[in-house]
């Protein structure tokens, strides 16, 4: 068992404090997944009855990215608050209101609950946590709002350093259907 792993018996019924450094090796984080400095630090709670779990905290971190525009390497904090229901076989015979509520009405959507399994009486928060921290990076991360990027003609870090360079303007895609109009003009005429 890794150190991710929690058994439902092992949570009191008052629920678990959880505190928890997490490194990429947990996170199962391999070369080209998000980058981050140091650990990852997990502060959570953790409640769970017969056949069901729920996890709340933070997770907090460095990730380090690659800007975009002028593709120079930052890092910014993060801070990801984290809701997470993990569900067993036999969830749907507990009598917790809370659950059968929330089961009810994202089948009344004709949606399918959102959750991660327990098998033999345990879950592991690496799925969970691998997930939140992918889906919190930015599509396209900037190293600042105000970031010049790269001189398109001579490659120069705009950000370091102006260049000499004259603004490059590209052309229209539109520029080929103005063309064809234009030539369809001429032949009519």
């Amino acid at each position: 068992m890794t150190s991710l792993d929690i058994r439902l018996h092992d949570i009191p019924p008052e629920g678990l404090d959880y505190v928890r450094d997490i490194s990429r090796i947990d996170l199962d984080f391999e070369e080209g997944d998000p980058k981050f400095q140091g650990d990852l630090e997990f502060t959570g709670h953790i409640h769970a009855e017969e056949h069901e779990a729920w996890v709340t905290g933070d997770l907090k971190g460095v990730l380090i990215l690659e800007c975009v525009r002028c593709l120079g390497i930052f890092d910014r904090k993060f801070r990801i608050p984290i809701s997470a229901y993990y569900r067993g076989k036999d969830a749907s015979s507990t009598k917790d209101k809370h659950s059968r509520s929330r089961q009810e009405d994202s089948e009344d959507k004709g949606e399918e609950a959102d959750y991660f399994p327990i098998l033999d009486h345990s879950f592991n928060l690496a799925e969970m946590l691998r997930e939140q921290v992918i889906l919190s990076i930015p599509i396209q991360p900037l190293c600042k709002d105000s970031c010049l990027g790269l001189c398109q003609v001579c490659g120069q870090n705009r950000n370091q350093q102006p260049c000499e360079c004259e603004d490059v303007k590209p052309a229209s895609p539109f520029a080929i259907l103005r063309d064809k109009l234009e030539f369809s003009k001429k032949i009519q005429n």
